[in-house]
């Protein structure tokens, strides 16, 4: 098996390395077949990546969350706009609902982007959550070093926005956003500790509205002391967002100065192989099993014939591990 597995690569090397060189010529339809590819989990997909990974870790990484309706997507537009302003590339990763029908991603907010689509230094992407946490695509982590390797300056990141219990973007980004608008000013205190756990910047989006001022300096009192900067925005009206771009980039450079970027980049990278290696034993364990064995185990459980908990532990006993 292995040995074929080996022989099947090496017949489809030309393939692989063609599309490593195109996506590092910052080819955009090539990085497009490459993350289908990941987002597929084919096995080509891992291959390219083995040919990008040397030629990553350049990009800044912005994960961008908060709750619905607290204007992430036309906030990102905004900081494209500013960042393309200063000459900077820019990729966009939506993360978005898995949709019931294709499995693919839903695309919502993507189309507020769509002032950007005909520009050739921003790449926007939607993901689908099947198979992450926390909102996240279990793709993600392959699908910003695609676009880092494509050359650009700054990924962008959007969670799908559910709630405030969906840390998982503060093991991928370099930078943490968290938005609430003035309408959260009674919610404050309860999501101190979330806050402070995933955010290296806040931001009061939304900040034309009544109640900012005092959300900003209620913020600032509770937050100041531990290190988490607020800012205010107000996406529609594009304003804040240059000041917003200046605190990111502050905060990468303070980062990597104080050496918090290493240790960033070392627990992104524990992640990464952990997620990867358990892809790639539920790949075995579905190929070892096959279909039937599966759909036998689901029926057995769903008769409540056996727990989910002791078919587990036969299957793992069956593949050896």
């Amino acid at each position: 098996m292995a040995k074929s597995r080996f022989r099947q690569t090496k017949k489809r090397k030309p393939v692989i390395d063609a599309l490593a060189r195109s996506i590092l010529a910052g080819n955009t339809r090539t990085a497009a077949r490459v993350l289908s590819l990941i987002e597929n989990r084919d096995p080509l997909a891992n291959e390219v990546m083995k040919h990008l990974y040397s030629r990553t870790g350049r990009a800044g990484v912005v994960g961008i969350t908060g709750s619905a309706g607290s204007g992430k997507s036309t906030l990102i537009d905004r900081m494209t706009e500013e960042l393309r302003r200063r000459k900077k590339a820019v990729g966009i990763l939506t993360i978005d609902p898995t949709s019931p029908f294709t499995g693919g991603a839903l695309l919502g907010d993507r189309v507020r982007m769509r002032g950007h689509f005909l520009d050739k230094s921003v790449f926007i992407r939607s993901l689908a959550t099947r198979g992450g946490h926390d909102g996240l695509s279990g793709c993600l982590c392959a699908a910003v070093q695609v676009l880092d390797a494509m050359g650009k300056d700054y990924v962008l990141i959007e969670t799908i926005g559910i709630g405030q219990d969906q840390i998982g973007i503060a093991g991928l980004a370099d930078t943490v956003l968290v938005i609430v608008t003035p309408e959260s000013g009674d919610e404050v205190q309860g999501l101190k500790a979330g806050i402070l756990e995933i955010a290296d910047l806040l931001v009061i989006n939304k900040a034309d509205r009544p109640g900012a001022e005092e959300l900003f300096l209620n913020l600032g009192n509770l937050l100041g002391d531990h290190g988490v900067s607020t800012f205010k925005t107000s996406a529609t009206k594009n304003e804040g967002v240059g000041a917003l771009i200046d605190g990111i980039e502050k905060h990468r450079a303070e980062c990597v100065a104080s050496g918090n970027h290493r240790q960033r980049s070392l627990d992104i990278s524990r992640a990464q192989v952990l997620a990867s290696v358990r892809d790639q034993l539920m790949v075995k364990v579905q190929r070892k099993l096959g279909e039937r064995e599966i759909a036998h185990w689901a029926q057995q459980i769903a008769d409540k014939t056996v727990d989910p908990y002791t078919a587990a532990e036969k299957i793992v006993g069956k593949m050896g591990l």
